[in-house]
């Protein structure tokens, strides 16, 4: 029968496997193209690139892969006609396309980030980079639930898994500890050291009270090392407990009080009585921060 089929025919019958060509002709394409070598397909609507992890719409046309594979990691016709053939079974595709429609489910947003794992080193850089990022601007740990800030980290080390904020936090106390040892050694080196108790207000509102270590150090280089941040109350510092609070923080760092040189402030509406209330006490003499002075002036 296929003897008298004129040349187009025979053509779409050997196409398709039918005179329709019209399924079964797809089906093939699909199998044949060498597009499929860089994608997954996630049921019937969507494809995944198995190189960024990207998924794509799909409308039983590889163009928009094709395209996609050209414009974002310059894999060219050229690269893929070197691509051999794919060697699949149609047993072994079958049950690909069952697994594929199983996660059908799964949207693309949720299975964007699911990928092997990037190599340990360079993912003990990324996480020492998002906890530093943390700390220094002072982010919350939550950020890296945030979509936002996944989808950065996604796009950039698609096989990147972001850490929770509990284990962000217990990371951070790590880190804390071991800058605090750092830090500790480093006073024991100063023959004598200025305590600066600055109070600041945040943009909630809210007081709190900087303890910074002012020192000159072995090397003749200026250092000035903050000791602790803390949520306080600017009149019940006054009133004076201030003293004890100094004397806690550098006992907490291996310092007495004989190595404080003097304690500067920056409040000039302290009292004679607080003032000589700490000179009693430890031995301290107190200073107003000139330039604090000088705004006030101006």
């Amino acid at each position: 029968a296929a003897a008298n089929l004129g040349p187009s025919s025979r053509r779409k019958r050997e196409k398709g496997g039918g005179q329709d060509g019209t399924s079964t002709a797809l089906y093939v394409d699909r199998r044949k193209s060498k597009v499929w070598n860089y994608y997954t397909k996630l049921g019937d609507a969507y494809v995944e690139c198995n190189v960024c992890k990207k998924q794509l719409s799909f409308h039983n046309s590889t163009t928009t892969m094709r395209e996609h594979l050209v414009r974002k990691h310059s894999i060219r016709d050229t690269l893929l006609s070197q691509l051999k053939d794919d060697q699949t079974s149609e047993s072994d595709y079958v049950a690909q396309e069952n697994a594929a429609k199983r996660s059908r489910q799964t949207t693309p947003e949720s299975s964007l980030y699911h990928a092997t794992s990037c190599s340990e080193p360079r993912t003990d850089v990324i996480l020492e980079l998002v906890l530093e990022m943390i700390f220094r601007d002072l982010h919350p740990l939550s950020v890296v639930k945030d979509k936002g800030f996944g989808l950065l980290i996604g796009y950039l080390e698609p096989n990147f898994t972001l850490p929770s904020p509990v284990q962000l936090s217990s990371m951070l106390w790590h880190r804390y500890n071991v800058v605090k040892q750092h830090l500790e050694r480093y006073l024991q080196t100063a023959q004598a050291i200025v305590v600066c108790v600055e109070f600041w207000v945040s943009q909630l509102n809210q007081t709190y009270l900087t303890v910074t270590a002012n020192f000159i150090d072995g090397e003749w280089r200026r250092a000035r090392c903050v000791m602790e941040t803390q949520q306080a109350h600017e009149d019940k510092a006054e009133e004076g407990d201030l003293g004890e609070k100094l004397s806690a923080v550098l006992s907490e760092f291996g310092l007495s009080s004989k190595s404080v040189f003097c304690v500067m402030h920056d409040s000039p509406q302290s009292t004679a009585a607080n003032l000589q209330q700490l000179k009693n006490a430890y031995g301290w003499s107190s200073l107003c921060c000139a330039a604090r002075t000088l705004h006030l002036c101006i």
